[in-house]
């Protein structure tokens, strides 16, 4: 699976490996640990979130309102903090279903910070895909668009 960024190119997904146990796969958004078979499917909304949180887990405070903004764009300005609250209530329980208590540690009136002691290490780095995979794509329209006018021309001139 892959996502588009704002420049038009397609970014794989990240896996993730969490304190050296557990799983997680940006791509089909899944929570595994590697010791059981115990696998989480995660929404869209928690896996996106999760993300953000692994993404700035250097971060000293993850701020609320970045959350906020990752997860709902220009309409975070209207979204209360209470939904943001039960995101992270819903993440924190599905990796406490996988054993994994405290991956973040909760910043009164600032956001959240990823507890220190917790490494995280990325299995499958997102690679941007180069932007000649769109060159037959493009090849082929620029053909398309020569031959039919060439037979327009031809069609006025005969």
């Amino acid at each position: 699976m892959c996502i588009y960024h704002p420049s038009g190119e397609s970014i794989e997904m990240s896996v993730y490996l969490i304190n050296g146990q557990y799983v997680f796969n940006e791509g089909t958004k899944e929570l595994k640990t590697l010791n059981n078979s115990i696998n989480i499917k995660l929404t869209a909304m928690r896996a996106r979130c999760l993300s953000f949180i692994i993404e700035h887990a250097r971060d000293e405070v993850i701020e609320k309102s970045a959350m906020s903004y990752a997860l709902w764009g220009a309409r975070s300005k209207f979204t209360s903090d209470a939904s943001l609250t039960q995101t992270l209530y819903l993440i924190r329980r599905d990796l406490k279903t996988l054993g994994l208590d405290e991956l973040f540690i909760t910043v009164p009136k600032s956001g959240i910070r990823v507890n220190t002691s917790i490494t995280i290490d990325v299995i499958q780095e997102r690679v941007p895909r180069s932007r000649l995979s769109y060159l037959p794509l493009f090849a082929s329209a620029l053909v398309l668009l020569i031959l039919a006018g060439l037979a327009i021309y031809f069609a006025f001139i005969v």
